[in-house]
């Protein structure tokens, strides 16, 4: 990748994936904070909560770590990138299905995840990026 230039798309996959994890961690960390008031206010048990919690963070510190190694052109990033985006999708669903008081949340966290893979594969110069293709200019 020495002097390959890094396409638009990546960039912008960057700057998305940072906002999630920080958005993520931030959520986590809330919920965590105010278990209590949030478990009553969406009705469910405040474990539930707790779980949640963990796990936006625990998501959120994954995504920032592999945002910061996306520019390096790896596929194996891009792959591990797909199926933790594949996850958030999976979560969003479930947020705005079991969690009335994420709704909003969800659906943010699931339009996100499925830009991110559109611009990894959907993209032809974020392909020839991840391939070692010359791209034209």
């Amino acid at each position: 990748m020495a002097n390959r230039r890094v396409p638009l798309g990546i960039s912008v996959i960057t700057i998305l994936m940072y906002i999630g994890a920080v958005l993520d961690i931030a959520a986590g960390v809330f919920m965590l904070i105010e278990s209590g008031p949030v478990a009553e206010a969406a009705d469910v048990s405040e474990s539930l909560i707790t779980g949640t919690a963990i796990a936006a963070i625990v998501f959120g510190v994954v995504i920032g770590l592999l945002a910061f190694g996306l520019r390096s052109a790896s596929n194996g990033v891009r792959l591990i990138i797909a199926v933790v985006m594949v996850l958030r999708i999976a979560g969003a669903v479930y947020a705005m299905i079991a969690l009335p008081g994420a709704r909003f949340e969800g659906l943010v966290a699931g339009i996100v995840a499925i830009v991110v893979l559109y611009i990894l594969y959907g993209n032809e110069e974020s392909k020839a990026f991840f391939d070692g293709t010359p791209m034209m200019t």
